[in-house]
């Protein structure tokens, strides 16, 4: 029993140390203890990765995507689910993209009958652990002035600037396939 005991205490006192961020090496028993300890870092390394289950927390794009440009075509919608799942409201403001003139938040909105595109004045705001649905036939980016060309399979990335001055980089797949969702995929996270 006092070897499992030793072995836990030396694991623990492993996990402990690579806990402190600035921890110096001062213990010379811990160290001499090392070579017994070789399979710990294994078994430390979970305390070490929990904090990569923060990966979904912050401003994300879920599904980002674009349909290819038609030869000679020189604009372009994105869609996506945009979600803030910070501490804070935000509000999607602007957004940028190599190759594109510029990049304008845009809704649609029925007017006497007939569908029409506006800009959206003052961004998009965001709840906390809310989501904006940008989709066909709602809220979209409208890519302006592409100057180069997007084929099937093409990844477009965009720059999304937040009211904040908070900036993320999200990948547009370009795809023809892409159907409309319902947006249940938020489920998941």
């Amino acid at each position: 029993m006092r070897p499992t005991f030793a072995a836990f205490a030396t694991v623990l006192a492993l996990v402990l140390t690579g806990c402190q961020a600035e921890a110096p090496a001062t213990d010379a028993p811990a160290a001499a203890q090392a070579p017994e300890a070789s399979p710990a870092p294994e078994a430390a390394a979970p305390a070490v990765a929990a904090p990569a289950a923060s990966a979904h927390v912050g401003l994300m794009a879920h599904e980002p995507w674009s349909r290819p440009l038609a030869p000679g075509a020189t604009v372009a919608a994105g869609y996506m689910h945009l979600m803030n799942h910070t501490t804070q409201p935000e509000t999607l403001v602007g957004a940028r993209a190599e190759g594109v003139g510029r990049i304008e938040l845009h809704d649609m909105a029925e007017v006497d009958g007939v569908m029409q595109m506006r800009p959206i004045e003052g961004g998009v705001p965001l709840v906390v652990d809310g989501m904006a649905a940008f989709q066909p036939g709602g809220k979209h980016l409208m890519f302006i002035d592409v100057t180069r060309s997007w084929n099937e399979g093409d990844v477009v990335p965009v720059t999304l600037v937040f009211e904040s001055g908070t900036e993320s980089v999200i990948d547009f797949a370009v795809t023809a396939s892409k159907g409309e969702s319902s947006g249940d995929e938020h489920a998941h996270h």
